[in-house]
């Protein structure tokens, strides 16, 4: 299987290495086309360290990842494309066994998950997983370890950009919801999700949160307001239960405090509409 990479990039030189090294070692380069990189407009070294691994570097003109993400698709030549973003590190195995679920014709596209680095968010990846391993795209949805059939993603009018925060979601619920395609999520193949922060991941959930677009497909709108409410309201004893399963005592405070920042993101776009 021959592919083109793509990745979109914004101020990520502090991973971006790391990020770069794994996919040159779990990716044949025999395998790669093109390598095409597109920047938002970065003030660091991140165009510098794409061109030391051989990236192809287009300029990201009209902002944010639907914009980087169509123009990145622009230039795809090959019949599939791998997507990965740049704090993403792929799982060694990820090209022995993602890839392959393409080889059923009717697969658009097939990714892994990741689970952040940071151990405690990473056990409350590992706790909503859990839950929801007999439907894995309830949650885990993302294009930033994702193999697409090229032909598909066009034929779909490219990439949606109708909300630069649920794109993701977005594309697979149109692909999955209307048409015959489906969009596999290979729960057992686990990359890493660079994540050292929590105050700075809920600040991050919390921009990303307000940005969005509240259209048909994006995630916020699967949620009504007060379901939301009621979720903030019982975080404590939820985070406690998680905490007590997981064995981890900072769940305690950090998963209140994401439930939170959701419901005060959600509430604030109800208030400016």
């Amino acid at each position: 299987m021959k592919v083109d990479l793509v990745m979109w990039t914004k101020n990520g030189e502090k991973f971006l290495p790391r990020v770069l090294e794994r996919i040159e070692r779990v990716i044949p380069q025999e395998n790669v086309i093109n390598k095409i990189l597109v920047d938002d407009s970065s003030t660091d070294t991140t165009i510098h360290i794409a061109k030391e691994f051989n990236w192809n570097v287009y300029l990201n003109e009209g902002g944010g990842i639907p914009n980087g993400a169509n123009l990145a698709l622009k230039h795809v030549t090959t019949d599939y494309f791998v997507s990965v973003e740049q704090d993403v590190v792929l799982a060694k195995d990820w090209w022995d066994r993602v890839p392959n679920h393409l080889n059923d014709e009717r697969v658009a596209c097939a990714q892994g998950i990741r689970l952040a680095t940071n151990s405690t968010l990473r056990k409350l990846d590992e706790y909503v997983y859990s839950r929801l391993e007999s439907n894995p795209l309830r949650f885990g949805v993302s294009i930033d370890n994702n193999i697409f059939r090229t032909k598909m993603i066009r034929q779909m009018g490219s990439f949606p950009n109708e909300c630069s925060t649920c794109m993701d979601t977005i594309l697979m619920k149109r692909i999955v919801l209307e048409t015959p395609y489906k969009w596999i999520i290979d729960t057992s193949v686990i990359s890493d999700h660079l994540r050292e922060d929590i105050l700075k991941y809920i600040r991050h959930s919390d921009k990303l949160s307000r940005l969005c677009s509240g259209t048909k497909y994006c995630v916020h709108t699967n949620t009504p307001f007060l379901t939301q409410l009621k979720m903030f309201l019982l975080s404590p004893v939820r985070g406690a239960i998680v905490a007590a399963k997981k064995r981890c005592f900072h769940i305690l405070w950090a998963y209140p405090l994401i439930r939170c920042s959701k419901f005060k993101a959600q509430f604030i776009r109800r208030i400016e509409k």
